[in-house]
């Protein structure tokens, strides 16, 4: 994600398809990243680790990204949603 920066992270696909698209509107170029927090590490699984008590809503968090020069930008679209 060169000369990108991080905007927001939120935890559910709704929300970021909103925040995109509101992106989208006012002509920011927007690029997004899934992470899956229950895969474990390079060397943890989470057969070892366990799930007990995890919410399986909240597997996922979306990482929504912009161009270092629309970062203000973006951050005044974000507040108005």
């Amino acid at each position: 994600m060169l000369f990108k920066t991080e905007l927001t992270e939120v935890s559910t696909m709704e929300e970021m398809d909103k925040i995109v698209k509101a992106l989208s509107a006012k002509g920011i170029d927007a690029t997004t990243k899934t992470v899956d927090l229950m895969s474990g590490g390079l060397l943890e699984n989470r057969r070892s680790s366990g799930t007990f008590g995890m919410n399986a809503e909240a597997r996922f968090v979306y990482k929504i990204y912009v161009k270092r020069a629309e970062l203000e930008s973006a951050k005044s679209v974000l507040a108005t949603i």
